[in-house]
């Protein structure tokens, strides 16, 4: 188990300091790491997912200390080290921001209106929108398109795509609803959550 704690702790130093653009390009790094260690299962990160956004706090810290916690679980660990590998995955990925915040934030102010600053950026702003989109459309296709093991994984798995029903016509009543009347997106997400507890 301490192994896993300090692989844990290196991957998660490894999104943070690689990740631009917030918490949903965190996210992406999440996912390709977890699933390929094979930490989590792919419904078990979505619900990873649902559960930091839902929960106060950043979404990208969130995400990796449901990750930190759900990975030792499954490695068989007591609840005590649960704790550690989420507090290590926690830390860890907020370690780079810190630093990075504290020792180059100055100087980025100081130089932010810089031509080659800027170009950087022009750089990294479709990059990091690109693996925006690709966590949201994998998500789509997990919702929407997954049936049990057999739906798509992924975008490049679109001939596999099969639309389940259910939970398109939840989120489009939601939609519509929400776009049309006074209604609350909140009265979706506890309506799917009782259709997910249902079974439905």
């Amino acid at each position: 188990m301490t192994n896993l704690l300090m692989l844990v702790a290196l991957v998660f130093a490894k999104i943070g300091l690689f990740t631009l653009g917030g918490g949903l390009a965190v996210i992406a790094l999440v996912q390709q790491e977890t699933l390929a260690r094979a930490w989590l299962t792919h419904n078990e990160f979505l619900d990873i997912l649902a559960v930091a956004q839902v929960t106060p706090g950043a979404m990208g810290v969130n995400a990796a200390t449901f990750t930190g916690w759900r990975t030792a679980v499954n490695a068989g660990g007591s609840w005590q080290w649960a704790l550690a590998v989420s507090l290590a995955a926690t830390l860890s990925v907020m370690f780079a921001s810190v630093v990075g915040v504290a020792v180059a934030g100055g100087w980025f102010e100081r130089n932010r209106e810089k031509p080659w600053v800027k170009a950087i950026f022009a750089v990294l702003r479709p990059v990091v929108a690109g693996a925006i989109f690709a966590v949201g459309a994998n998500l789509v296709l997990a919702v929407f398109g997954a049936e049990g093991e057999n739906g798509a994984k992924c975008i490049y798995d679109i001939a596999r795509l099969r639309i389940a029903a259910k939970p398109l016509l939840l989120c489009a009543s939601t939609f519509i609803l929400t776009v049309t009347r006074r209604f609350s997106p909140l009265w979706g997400l506890l309506a799917g959550a009782v259709a997910g507890l249902a079974g439905l």
